[in-house]
């Protein structure tokens, strides 16, 4: 498993290298597909911590705070981590997972032709793990709304919803 920002960077740059702007909304979304398909081919999550559902579908907080100063505009720059004991931040390493790499290659095309609110929506269709998520909040504590793998594994393997 990756961290998050690690996928994303990646989903970054395959988009710059197709001139292709990408929002916090878009790398959001596109994370959690990846991960999805990932659960189901692969039997493990691509990404590490869970996604919490938010207001516009899936969010990995990390990634919020990774990108949080560029608001609705285009992610310019990759994340970085922050190396507590020296006190500065530094790179992110690369994929270097097959089927990882191989995921990807296989579904970010179909994603990073989408656009943002196409996949906010397709998040919020009836029984995704999204939904399902937000409906069982409104009867029983869910701190944090996380979303578990293990639904979203379910809901893709029938990959009649996200």
């Amino acid at each position: 498993m990756y961290d998050p920002r690690v996928i994303a960077n990646h989903v970054l740059e395959e988009a710059w290298n197709r001139d292709i702007d990408l929002t916090q909304v878009d790398i959001q979304k596109i994370v959690y597909f990846l991960n999805g398909h990932h659960l189901v081919e692969h039997g493990t999550p691509m990404v590490e911590g869970e996604f919490e559902a938010w207001e516009y579908g899936p969010v990995q907080r990390i990634l919020l705070d990774s990108f949080r100063r560029f608001e609705d505009g285009p992610i310019t720059e990759f994340a970085v981590a922050f190396d507590p004991i020296r006190r500065k931040r530094k790179t992110l390493p690369s994929i270097s997972s097959n089927s990882v790499s191989e995921t990807i290659d296989r579904f970010l095309d179909d994603y990073l032709e989408m656009g943002a609110f196409d996949m906010v929506d397709i998040t919020h269709d009836e029984n995704t793990p999204w939904s399902v998520t937000m409906q069982e909040a409104k009867h029983s504590a869910n701190i944090g709304m996380r979303i578990s793998s293990e639904l979203i594994r379910e809901r893709f393997e029938r990959k009649a919803v996200y």
